[in-house]
């Protein structure tokens, strides 16, 4: 019985500390979720107040990248995918691809669309001319002991610059045929968001707009009513 309590004591001794770390980190977590939510509906809230228009472009972009939580946004950006359901998802995979896009706006600078910067031929281009620098980049691989051969004859001949020729160039065939690649992959992941874009993301009509703004306006109410005490996770 002694040696029981003995083991309890040590287990408590071992056990509870972290037991209360890790409740102490699920409150603090717990506590910052609400937070985030609260600034997040306070975010959305001053984004859709029409004084907003009367500010700085610098201070509108602010505002979106704060709302969106990236930096690589820009005010007309944003208001162009709040006009879509689901604005969060459509931002997220905008990004990835911004560079590969160019803007298409109309006579007032509103963002309306998004189309490709570079034509398909040019990303055919690229993946032809990935396949051939990394074939030839993979030649000394593919003729090793012939290759190791040459480079030990030529440093005999006292050639040593051949030799690091030898090296460095196919290196740079394969770094270049990687580049090509890398080009390649994102034209095809811009394609991928524009096509699921353009066919799947549903554009709110003004209507749902209200009726959005409306809830949007009664949850905002209830978060400031509640206390740390009474919100439930």
């Amino acid at each position: 019985m002694e040696n029981l309590l003995k083991i309890g004591g040590v287990l408590a001794v071992l056990v509870v500390p972290i037991i209360l770390a890790f409740l102490n980190n699920r409150l603090a977590h717990l506590k910052h979720s609400q937070d985030s939510k609260t600034e997040a509906l306070k975010l959305a809230s001053e984004f859709e107040h029409s004084e907003l228009e009367k500010r700085s472009i610098l201070y509108k972009d602010r505002m979106a990248k704060s709302l969106f939580n990236n930096d690589l946004l820009t005010y007309n950006e944003a208001k162009f995918f709040l006009q879509y359901e689901n604005a969060d998802l459509w931002v997220r995979e905008y990004v990835k691809v911004k560079v590969m896009l160019k803007r298409e706006r109309n006579d007032d600078g509103v963002v309306t669309g998004f189309k490709r910067k570079s034509h398909v031929i040019f990303a055919i281009l690229n993946f032809i001319g990935y396949s051939i620098l990394f074939s030839i980049g993979l030649i000394p691989f593919v003729i090793m002991n012939k290759y190791l051969e040459l480079m030990v004859n030529f440093y005999d001949k006292g050639m040593p610059l051949v030799v690091i020729m030898m090296i460095v160039i196919p290196i740079m065939f394969l770094i270049i045929g990687y580049l090509c690649l890398r080009y390649t992959e994102r034209y095809a992941t811009c394609s991928i968001f524009l096509h699921d874009f353009n066919k799947f993301a549903f554009k709110i009509t003004p209507s749902d707009k209200s009726g959005i703004d409306v809830e949007a306006k009664i949850v905002n109410d209830k978060f400031s009513l509640k206390t740390w005490s009474e919100w439930k996770f």
